[in-house]
């Protein structure tokens, strides 16, 4: 029994032949597999490379190549700026009256002191007639009064003379009666005759106080006199300054151009009444010379400041003309202006052709100063990437390299370069997007970068929007 089943145990178990064979054909599969992969993988390269022997090389760039040249740069500053009168007046009537002249045209250019409007002079001048008689007037009151203290002085002189000669008569009969009351106390003249004496002696002193009276009388009367000959020049000095305010109003009926300019419309016309120093008869603007007003921003403000000695050169462009006005800086402001975060310049032009009109926004160019011997290129040969500007420059007239560099200013279409090439180097102007690094290209062009036209003007400072 115990045989039988162990018999029936061994015949259970596999046998070690086949084992075996599992592990061979396992590693076989797998052999299989590496073989297959590596035949995929040499197909692939073969085909790519077939593909690649068939494909076209790429041809050569064409592009347009510069020089870098050596140039003096000027360094700018741009802004907008608004054209203003040098002195801009608004004419008004003096006087209330009808205007009764227009002697201009409207938009007619006028020197000064011409004469513009005629106001009614009638009643002015009769104002003035009446005050010139005024001042006749208290010229004879002066003449009177001059006259009555001559007499007085003539008066007082005779008092004087008189009282002279009372004051001599006086002392004689003092004498006398002295001298007749000795004689008659001696019994030689009669008492009769000695009252007689001393009547007469009383009587001269008596005239002597009464001329003495006389002469104080007539000297208050000439202090009197004097005092109404004050009063006479004073009421002629009023009547004078009467007389003067009349011819002032007089002339204000002739309204005269206080400066020389353009006028504009006319805004009382000829039969209007006009109110005094309130009604604007017509506006005048000085254009010749004029002012340009501008700002600059207050981080730029330094170096306007730095080359200001230099007595800075001030451009204005306008539209349409070619060439450009010329002018200089004759105001800074004094303070930054901090809604705009600017500094407020003017300039002075000429203006002797009136192309610069008042209201006017013109294109301002700054010139600070000249950076002489730069390396210059045209500008349109700078390119901007991800690492920063750089220029295309070709080796060997075959290949185009890629080259950082640091720009300065540019200015009428040329880039002052301040490091990454050198004068006589040849940079690529048109075409840069069909270059590679070490591409090939093909020169369709070339330009001087001493030729590039002014068109492509780019000032190294832009300031948007006109001064405030």
């Amino acid at each position: 029994m115990w045989s039988k089943s162990y018999r029936m145990s061994l015949g259970t178990q596999p046998s070690f032949s086949s084992v075996e064979e599992k592990q061979k054909s396992g590693n076989g599969r797998a052999i299989f597999l590496i073989l297959l992969l590596i035949a995929i993988a040499c197909a692939t390269v073969f085909l790519t490379r077939h593909e690649e022997k068939k494909k076209p090389q790429k041809p050569p760039a064409p592009v347009t190549v510069a020089t870098a040249k050596t140039a003096d740069i000027p360094i700018h500053l741009r802004s907008i700026g608004a054209v203003t009168p040098m002195n801009a007046v608004s004419v008004k009537a003096r006087i209330g009256g009808r205007i009764v002249s227009i002697h201009f045209k409207e938009g007619e250019t006028v020197e000064r002191r011409q004469l513009l409007f005629t106001i009614d002079p009638r009643p002015a001048r009769a104002d003035y007639l009446k005050a010139e008689s005024d001042v006749a007037k208290q010229e004879a009151v002066i003449a009177q009064a001059k006259a009555a203290i001559d007499k007085d002085k003539a008066v007082l002189a005779q008092v004087k003379a008189d009282l002279t000669k009372n004051q001599a008569l006086a002392h004689l009969a003092q004498v006398n009666a002295q001298r007749f009351g000795a004689l008659a106390k001696a019994g030689a003249v009669s008492e009769v005759e000695a009252e007689r004496r001393e009547t007469d002696m009383e009587s001269t002193a008596a005239t002597v106080v009464a001329g003495q009276a006389n002469i104080q009388n007539a000297e208050a009367q000439i202090v009197a006199d004097k005092a109404n000959l004050q009063n006479a020049y004073a009421q002629l000095a009023s009547a004078k300054a009467v007389l003067e305010n009349a011819r002032v109003q007089l002339n204000f009926t002739t309204v005269n151009s206080p400066i020389s300019g353009r006028t504009g419309k006319i805004l009382v016309l000829q039969g209007n009444n006009v109110r005094a120093d309130e009604d604007v008869l017509v506006t005048i603007n000085q254009i010749s010379p004029i002012y340009v007003e501008f700002s600059v921003p207050a981080d730029q403000f330094e170096l306007v400041q730095k080359y200001k000695q230099d007595n800075l050169r001030v451009a204005v462009l306008l539209k349409g003309h070619d060439a450009e006005r010329l002018g200089k800086v004759t105001f800074t402001d004094n303070t930054v202006d901090n809604t705009t975060g600017t500094v407020k310049l003017k300039a002075e032009f000429d203006n002797s052709d009136s192309m610069l009109w008042p209201g006017k926004y013109v294109d301002v160019l700054l010139t600070l100063t000249t950076l002489k011997n730069a390396i210059a290129i045209p500008t349109q040969a700078v390119q901007t990437g991800q690492s920063g500007q750089f220029v295309w420059v070709l080796k060997n007239e075959k290949t185009a390299h890629m080259q950082p560099v640091k720009v300065g200013p540019s200015v009428d279409g040329l880039t002052a370069i301040e490091s990454g090439i050198a004068a006589g180097d040849t940079v690529v102007t048109d075409g840069q997007i069909q270059l590679a690094e070490g591409g090939k290209v093909q020169i369709s062009g070339s330009e001087d970068a001493s030729e590039v036209s002014a068109k492509h003007t780019e000032p190294i400072q832009t300031i948007p929007g006109p001064p405030q």
